[in-house]
């Protein structure tokens, strides 16, 4: 069984049961107008990670916590726009986990299996001494690879994760995607400074044309909520607990958001429905 002290690496999981048109079905989208390269990608993340397993968590937890609000809080329950945004925003956030829009397909399962790899304990690592570590037998080979899409061995693991938030802006725009979601779902980094494209202002407007979605607003920040949550939870292996309590620790560290109404409302609404609930 692994353990915090060493590194996990995804596809040592037994293959997702999810399917992913079945997915996409429930979150409300219409498959004939989604690019099918899209799928496909969704489709490579199902079959190496629990990326869209933990996307499909996180929209089941959203959908408590909407329920929590129409239950509780009637005069704030979240708009249907607010639900789509979360919900797919949710599911569609980790995508640019398949590399640039247009990326081969063999450059795709590279970085899949980059990110497959978890609990790196240096983030200072360089990608080059990575694949040395944790894929050995053909790291000459997968060097290659990355250097092929344009990018250097040479930048810290720290960088290349943070390039995915860029990439699923890529990805999804104009792709059959409502044009709302696509915000939430490439800002939920900016806790991390990483804000692709400069998409938010220093007003928290968005910069670009996200449909009806103008602002960063409390929908952009439950997603990133929920995505933490699941990093700390699953990922991290702590208890349902300890990950709220390092969410509050990493938001009131935050220069930007320590003093967020809204953030800190809504780490107590996922604590009352992720933890109370279900260990009650």
């Amino acid at each position: 069984m692994p353990t915090n002290e060493m590194p996990v690496i995804q596809d040592v999981y037994a293959p997702s049961k999810l399917k992913i048109s079945d997915v996409l079905v429930e979150v409300g989208l219409d498959l004939e107008k989604v690019a099918p390269r899209i799928i496909e990608r969704l489709e490579l993340l199902n079959e190496v990670t629990k990326t869209v397993e933990d996307g499909e968590n996180a929209v089941q937890i959203a959908k408590s916590i909407f329920e929590h609000y129409r239950h509780d809080k009637p005069e704030r329950v979240f708009t249907e726009l607010e639900q789509k945004i979360v919900i797919i925003g949710s599911l569609f956030s980790d995508v640019g986990k398949t590399g640039p829009r247009d990326a081969t397909r063999e450059q795709q399962r590279l970085i899949v299996d980059m990110f497959a790899v978890e609990n790196v304990k240096d983030p200072k690592m360089k990608v080059r001494d990575f694949f040395m570590h944790y894929f050995e037998a053909d790291a000459d080979a997968r060097t290659t690879v990355f250097q092929e899409l344009g990018l250097s061995p040479d930048i810290t693991m720290r960088e290349f994760w943070n390039m995915h938030s860029q990439w699923t802006l890529e990805i999804i725009s104009g792709d059959g995607i409502p044009a709302e979601a696509i915000a939430g779902a490439a800002s939920h980094h900016i806790i991390e400074g990483v804000n692709p494209m400069n998409i938010i202002g220093e007003d928290k407007r968005f910069t670009k044309y996200f449909g009806e979605n103008a602002e960063f607003d409390r929908a952009e920040k439950l997603i990133i909520i929920l995505d933490k949550y699941d990093a700390f939870w699953r990922r991290s292996r702590k208890t349902k607990e300890e990950a709220i309590v390092m969410l509050k620790n990493v938001i009131a560290r935050n220069a930007m958001f320590a003093d967020d109404a809204q953030f800190r409302e809504l780490i107590e609404d996922l604590e009352k429905v992720a933890v109370v609930e279900t260990s009650a």
